[in-house]
């Protein structure tokens, strides 16, 4: 897509004019909040900088939770969108379609905030295949418990960013072939991502319209 490259080009230009730490911080921001961004871009390129630098290998956990910080304030964003998102659109038309936002928020209050909830979610984060963004607005959707999502988002990201700091940091070319493969099976994930968010959607469905015909039924 053009808009992409355009914005992969402006990334790449601003890596140039910018020490690294702030192109950690500000490219994860923008990664996150404009999904179409390829996920490894940003890290990849960071890691290639550190490289550059003469930066000792350790530096790229630096780099890491600076990234970290930024995609995680961008993460919450979206997450607090989708969250009123949802309450807006159900409070008008849950009546018509038979899904209620109380339906809806059972779904993530299965989520307690227990230890394995915590290491559920840090895994899906720091899972370089699967994407970042459309986890947050599901989250948000679902009403997962926000110091939930904000933990694990933080350090599972910062698992994340370091495989990719870690590619990059060990040669461009290397990197660019490696990102690529891990986007195109990131693609995959948010295809299967968007099915089964409909899948869930369609269950819903589903049982209402299966409990609303069986009380029709038993009163007749």
């Amino acid at each position: 897509m053009k808009i992409v490259e355009t914005l992969i080009a402006l990334l790449e230009q601003l890596a140039d004019h910018v020490p690294v730490e702030l192109f950690a911080f500000f490219g994860s921001f923008i990664e996150e909040i404009i999904a179409p961004i390829p996920s490894p871009v940003v890290m990849t390129l960071s890691g290639t900088m550190v490289a550059s630098n003469g930066s000792p290998f350790l530096y790229l956990l630096v780099v890491a939770i600076l990234a970290a910080i930024g995609k995680t304030i961008a993460a919450t964003i979206l997450f607090v969108i989708a969250d009123k998102t949802e309450d807006v659109i159900l409070s008008k038309t849950g009546k018509y379609i038979g899904v209620t936002h109380t339906q809806v928020e059972q779904i993530g209050a299965r989520f307690k905030g227990t230890p394995r909830d915590y290491v559920t979610l840090l895994i899906i984060r720091s899972t370089p295949i699967i994407p970042s963004a459309p986890i947050s607005l599901i989250c948000g959707l679902i009403g997962l418990p926000k110091k939930l999502f904000i933990v694990s988002t933080f350090f599972g990201t910062i698992i994340r960013d370091f495989v990719y700091l870690y590619i990059g940091f060990t040669g461009l070319g290397a990197a660019e072939e490696i990102a690529n493969g891990i986007e195109g099976a990131s693609s995959v994930v948010t295809i299967i991502l968007g099915l089964i968010g409909a899948g869930i959607f369609t269950y819903i469905l589903y049982r209402k319209y299966s409990s609303s015909h069986k009380e029709n039924k038993e009163a007749n």
